[in-house]
């Protein structure tokens, strides 16, 4: 794989991942009463954490991307106050899977 596989090319300059060109999305749907993790998106609303699989790892498979991310998720901070992952393709933005974690 050359190195311009691994760069991001919709512009933006990100280098490991990139809400536009990594190839899967994971939404983590957090329990209620963990608004302290969620994200603050303006002065009134939050949003649940959103990751990006890392832009070297594109030319892998689909099932391989989840297995990897799930691996990173288990050891976050996140891993005892979540109810579902939510994986999406993220050109399509097609749902692919869900992985119920409580």
């Amino acid at each position: 794989m050359s190195k311009k596989e691994n760069r991001c090319h919709c512009g933006t300059g990100h280098k490991i991942t990139c809400p536009k060109c990594s190839k899967l999305k994971m939404v983590i749907l957090l329990k209620n009463g963990n608004s302290h993790l969620k994200y603050k998106t303006s002065h009134t609303t939050y949003a649940n954490p959103v990751w990006y699989n890392h832009l070297s790892k594109n030319n892998k498979t689909i099932n391989t991307l989840i297995n990897s991310m799930y691996k990173r998720f288990q050891k976050s901070k996140y891993v005892g106050a979540t109810n579902q992952l939510m994986f999406f393709d993220n050109q399509t933005k097609q749902h692919i899977t869900t992985i119920i974690t409580a």
